[in-house]
């Protein structure tokens, strides 16, 4: 049985790297260097669209203990994920003008409220989850780069000494990968609206939950880094305009 090596494979999420099982041997070590491309060109951060979404909530909270009024509610908002996912038009190949986006988070709420007439303040901490998808468009999004797969694989077969067929200890092939650059997602701001209902009270008109209707509007910015001319547009704006 293999031991664990701390690959990183359940370290916070994170994409640990491939496995490596083995080592080839080489016998060769050379390159050669082609004409250089895009020498004058530089690359710069696009923003791509500062993106606004509303998502509406609706939640059922429940307090420790029974409460008379709620004193103050603070609330913040953490996007656990936002990622924006390609999507290509077939009469486009190879270029992309819209998005998927997912967002996924939670409100974090504090809530101060009294258990009677008087006495100590109470405090309960709770989180709000919301997700949302939604497509968006843009002509500056690019992704022009695709990558081969198994099923399109070139190969190389070499004929056979007798020439009635492919020679069986002599083979290759063609495959390629274009790398992209990702689309990169922040939170530019953020406001939460509710309203609160109270629920479940006791003989005493005190209530331990609470259902809330909530409305995130939420921004967030899309960015991306593409390569740039001199005379200053996007790759997707040559494209697309």
């Amino acid at each position: 049985m293999n031991n664990n090596s701390g690959c990183g494979c359940n370290s916070h999420g994170k994409c640990p790297p491939m496995q490596t099982c083995d080592t080839a041997k080489t016998h060769d070590h050379f390159c050669t260097v082609g004409p250089l491309q895009n020498v004058n060109d530089f690359e710069r951060t696009v923003i791509l669209a500062d993106v606004p979404l509303t998502i509406n909530v609706e939640a059922d909270v429940k307090l420790p203990t029974f409460a008379n009024d709620i004193k103050h509610i603070r609330k913040n908002v953490h996007l656990t994920q936002c990622e924006a996912v390609p999507v290509f038009f077939p009469n486009s190949p190879g270029l992309s003008a819209a998005v998927n986006l997912f967002i996924e988070g939670f409100v974090h709420k504090n809530i101060q409220y009294s258990e009677g007439c008087s006495g100590n303040i109470k405090d309960h901490s709770v989180n709000i989850p919301f997700k949302c998808f939604q497509p968006i468009s843009s002509g500056l999004f690019h992704f022009p780069f695709f990558t081969s797969q198994k099923e399109n694989i070139l190969e190389i077969r070499n004929l056979a000494k007798d020439g009635m067929g492919s020679d069986r200890c002599s083979f290759g092939s063609i495959t390629f990968e274009n790398l992209n650059e990702p689309i990169e997602c922040k939170l530019l701001r953020a406001r939460v609206t509710q309203m609160d209902f109270p629920k479940n009270f006791d003989p005493w008109g005190r209530f331990d939950k609470i259902t809330e209707k909530v409305t995130v509007d939420l921004v967030v910015r899309l960015t991306q880094l593409q390569r740039r001319d001199d005379a200053g547009p996007t790759v997707g704006e040559l494209f697309f305009s």
